[in-house]
């Protein structure tokens, strides 16, 4: 069956209802938005979304998703005021769900009936790390307990759970965030997203790389964790929804330094597909002149690598004259034809 698209509205609520500023945090540089959300900035952003332009067969589900600050953090008449004004356009059938982002810290039973009651069906929690020492050079003050606890009220009423990690956080290495990875896996999320640490103008991150006290991790470092943990998802059958920040032009213009990329994602199964165009070669008998595979036509790109690095990769590793790749619809997985 096919996976229905969905299209995302989403409505930005920089640094409401957190008390804290984590060291990497400036929702303001992230996405540009300045103000604070109102009727008509609400209204405005749904008849856009809702509008034509997005409207079309690409998408056969709306969703609006309140993203940018920790929403169950705000005062209970202002997540009032923000839900009543999506419900009736959930109520009516013209978006089909909605869905916040918190901090674990501000959940509880109360606040989770209350979005409950006008219709959330998901909720993303920023975890970031698992690992105690990241978590407090990170300023984001969370224990285990604390967030098993938010884990288990919010799977007791039937939300859609969504877990996010940060890579690269200060104190944090390759196997504290394999931890944090595995941590998150036997919490059994819905789904996952993960996003490198990225040192951003207006963040206590920029004074302390400015000070020397923290380094970026470089992006064929984050490349291959995130491999990893790519991996790790894949074998549970946990979907990673999300790898990287989304691009943006005022992400752009404040960003420092650290592991960016537009097309994380496409670098890491570029990678992914050459090391099993490799693992193939290493299992013939004989090495040929020649080779050619056979891949799903959808995925013919990254197979091919990023600025075709894959296959100069193989030519030149392996000394073939010519290395072809054929896509074929109904080929599932990559064929070798030696």
């Amino acid at each position: 069956m096919k996976k229905k698209n969905m299209l995302i509205a989403p409505i930005f609520i920089p640094h409401e209802g957190c008390p804290y500023r984590c060291v990497f945090c400036s929702q303001v540089d992230i996405t540009g938005t300045r103000f604070t959300a109102d009727e008509k900035h609400v209204l405005d952003t749904l008849k856009t979304y809702l509008g034509p332009k997005y409207n079309s067969k690409r998408a056969s589900k709306c969703e609006v998703a309140f993203y940018g600050g920790s929403f169950t953090g705000l005062p209970k008449e202002r997540q009032k005021f923000l839900l009543s004004l999506v419900r009736p356009f959930l109520e009516n059938g013209r978006i089909d769900a909605i869905r916040v982002s918190t901090h674990p810290l501000f959940i509880n039973s109360e606040r989770l009936d209350l979005i409950k009651a006008y219709g959330v069906k998901t909720v993303e929690l920023g975890v970031q790390s698992t690992c105690k020492q990241v978590l407090e050079e990170s300023g984001r003050p969370c224990s285990k307990a604390d967030l098993l606890k938010s884990i288990s009220l919010i799977k007791k009423r039937n939300f859609i759970l969504g877990l996010q990690l940060m890579l690269g956080l200060p104190g944090d290495n390759e196997k504290r965030f394999q931890r944090s990875v595995m941590d998150v896996i036997g919490m059994k999320p819905d789904f996952v997203r993960l996003y490198p640490a990225l040192v951003l103008r207006h963040t206590l991150l920029y004074s302390m790389y400015q000070k020397g006290l923290y380094s970026p991790w470089s992006l064929s470092r984050t490349l291959a964790a995130l491999k990893n943990a790519l991996a790790l998802f894949n074998q549970f059958r946990i979907p990673v929804i999300r790898v990287g920040v989304q691009p943006d032009r005022s992400l752009e213009e404040n960003l420092v330094a650290g592991p960016f990329h537009p097309s994380l994602r496409y670098l890491i199964d570029c990678q992914t597909s050459l090391d099993l165009m490799v693992e193939k070669i290493l299992s013939l008998n004989r090495m040929p002149n020649k080779i050619l595979f056979r891949v799903p036509k959808n995925s013919v790109s990254v197979f091919t690598g990023n600025k075709r690095e894959n296959i100069l990769y193989i030519k030149d590793r392996f000394g073939f004259d010519e290395v072809f790749l054929v896509g074929e619809e109904l080929c599932s997985e990559i064929e070798l034809v030696a």
